[in-house]
């Protein structure tokens, strides 16, 4: 991790790497809540390559990085430059630009209530997957492929297994049945569910929500995400924090029945190795 400093000699940002899936890691720059100002541009372009460099020593193929653009709460012209310094070194090593992204950030309690009130009839029974069970995570990791089928956020081509496995393998999340669920209907698959909290400060995240294609336009995704909702809270969940591709409008239409506007709009930017 490198933190750096603004022109008053105060940290404002630090930048790490993190493995994302498999062969895809990020170079994640966070500013630093209530601090001003930007630290030199030849310091922050230094720290961005050397976290490149930690990236592919560890074998990664894609490299991405995520350029706030808006935030609730923070002065639009300070998030405008700090995106142009982020956005700039970037570009300077190679990363092109994808699809912005827009996230979401509420108390769960009032995220389970929004939902309750506009949720489907369609109801769907779930029973949690035995992670230690090879055979049931190897079920679990072929249904998210199929789950994944025309899915915007998703790659079918990806390693689904792996995956689960770098979710599952977090030790400092929420280690409890609920992580990793199954949505039947008539009992047949129709939905999967995987699912992040953590205990420390009960930030909690839906890390995938996928319904089968013949199970879709059914209201099934709204009862899902009411699953996990409830699922989240009975973990220790207090927090919700999720977002989506801003191409994605199946997953949009669900956050907005939740009520609020996006607190956080972001560039994706990608680098192939």
């Amino acid at each position: 991790m490198t933190e750096l400093k603004n022109e008053n000699g105060i940290t404002c940002v630090r930048l790490f790497v993190i493995q994302e899936d498999g062969e895809a890691w990020a170079v994640v720059v966070s500013w630093k809540k209530g601090v001003d100002g930007v630290p030199d541009s030849r310091a922050f372009n230094n720290a961005i390559e050397s976290c490149i460099g930690e990236c592919e020593k560890s074998g990664a193929l894609y490299i991405g990085s995520r350029v706030v653009t808006a935030t609730r709460g923070v002065d639009e012209a300070l998030t405008t430059a700090r995106a142009a310094l982020h956005r700039n070194s970037l570009s300077s090593h190679g990363f092109k630009r994808g699809e912005d992204r827009v996230e979401y950030c509420m108390d769960l309690a009032d995220a389970i209530t929004a939902l309750d009130r506009v949720k489907s009839k369609t109801e769907l029974d779930w029973n949690c997957v035995d992670t230690k069970n090879e055979s049931e995570l190897e079920r679990a990791a072929d249904l998210l492929i199929r789950a994944s089928e025309g899915d915007p956020a998703s790659d079918t081509g990806g390693d689904a297994l792996g995956f689960l496995r770098t979710m599952l393998e977090e030790n400092e999340t929420t280690q409890a049945p609920e992580r990793l669920q199954i949505g039947m209907y008539k009992n047949e698959p129709a939905a999967v569910l995987a699912l992040k909290v953590y205990p420390s400060d009960g930030w909690a995240t839906i890390y995938y929500l996928g319904v089968l294609p013949v199970f879709r336009r059914r209201g099934f995704g709204a009862s899902a995400m009411l699953q996990a909702f409830n699922s989240l809270k009975a973990m220790g969940g207090k927090i919700y924090h999720d977002g989506t591709a801003s191409g994605n409008t199946a997953a949009r239409a669900l956050f907005e029945r939740l009520g609020q506007p996006p607190f956080r709009i972001m560039e994706e930017w990608i680098l192939k190795k």
